[in-house]
């Protein structure tokens, strides 16, 4: 499962989560990525992220949430991002 991505030819640490998910929506759109590779889901709306936490008979287990200004600092790094159950 894809949810961002930090290489694309050239390194994309330096560009917000925004532009890197725009690319990687790019990626699966091209035919880029394809199976087994599937692309997570993404919203910005509150309501739509509240119900995919009754998702668990889907097997959803949890959001992570990410600033769309956010940079890529690394796994162990979270700053802006953060986990909801």
């Amino acid at each position: 499962m894809a949810f961002d991505v930090v290489q694309r030819g050239n390194g994309l640490t330096g560009w917000p989560y925004a532009r890197r998910r725009a690319a990687l929506e790019a990626l699966f759109a091209e035919g880029g990525l394809t199976a087994p590779w599937v692309q997570c889901l993404s919203t910005a709306d509150p309501a739509v992220a509240q119900e995919w936490l009754s998702w668990t008979a889907a097997g959803v287990k949890g959001l992570c949430f990410k600033r769309l200004d956010e940079l890529y600092r690394g796994a162990c790094d979270r700053g802006g991002s953060a986990k909801g159950r």
